[in-house]
């Protein structure tokens, strides 16, 4: 049997099994510790993106609203789009009589717009860093419309007044377009309401649109707050739902 020197004689082998034991439990208390701390940054990221990030999102999204500018692309640029990017949707227009309105620039986004003034509707197809995404607009007398999109963010914010919005995850333009014009009808029957003789200008109904929302958002005290269900959940609950009827005609 292996000994140590000295006075007191230790057994090598008992000597190493307590060196080891040491060492093993520091590592353990080491591996809780960073355990901990990696769980501590986690749920510091979660509540800093909560209650922190998205309140600023929404405050800064809010205060765009309040003077947007469309700036609108000469038209010797629109054949990269009409022929390129955007055939599908432009040749789906001309064989559903929507004609082409324009083409503009909202901060990053690129929109390209067509109306059917019969059915006082545009169609609009909108190319942001985020992705590309589709909607139809029916305006009715006394200031109602109805919006129906393919994305989730067209239902972060609350709707204001006589602004009936729905949205569904539905890539082809035919079926979305098949969604609106049921929900038009829907509302045509428990509302009454009615098609205008002439279809307003985009640009201006567009602009007016959204400093609308931007007035409406800020009427809710601590709206940055608020922001945290409007994005989380409310839109969430909303998104491939259709306009709730009994609301409309109670509410509006």
């Amino acid at each position: 049997m292996r000994q140590l020197p000295g006075p007191d004689l230790i057994d090598v082998d008992v000597f190493l099994s307590i060196v080891q034991h040491y060492f093993v439990r520091n590592r353990i208390m080491l591996a809780d510790d960073n355990l901990m701390n990696c769980f501590l940054i986690v749920m510091g990221m979660i509540v800093g993106y909560l209650f922190i990030l998205i309140p600023i999102l929404v405050y800064y999204a809010i205060q765009h609203m309040r003077s947007p500018q469309l700036i609108s692309l000469p038209e010797p640029d629109w054949d990269d789009y009409l022929t390129g990017k955007c055939r599908l949707e432009s040749d789906w227009a001309g064989i559903n009589q929507f004609e082409l309105v324009g083409i503009y620039r909202l901060q990053q986004n690129f929109i390209l717009v067509w109306q059917n003034s019969d059915i006082a509707a545009y169609f609009q197809i909108t190319l942001s860093p985020y992705g590309r995404f589709h909607n139809f607009t029916t305006l009715f007398k006394e200031d109602y419309s109805l919006v129906t999109a393919n994305d989730r963010e067209s239902l972060v914010f609350p709707a204001p007044p006589k602004r009936f919005v729905q949205s569904f995850g539905i890539e082809k333009i035919d079926a979305l377009n098949e969604k609106h014009q049921s929900s038009v009808a829907d509302l045509t029957r428990v509302k009454h309401l009615e098609l205008p003789e002439q279809l307003p200008g985009f640009e201006e109904t567009y602009l007016s649109s959204i400093r609308q929302q931007h007035e409406y958002v800020r009427s809710f005290p601590f709206y940055p707050i608020l922001g945290i269900w409007w994005y989380h959940v409310g839109r969430r609950m909303k998104f491939n739902q259709p306009i709730n009827l009994q609301e409309a005609v109670l509410e509006n």
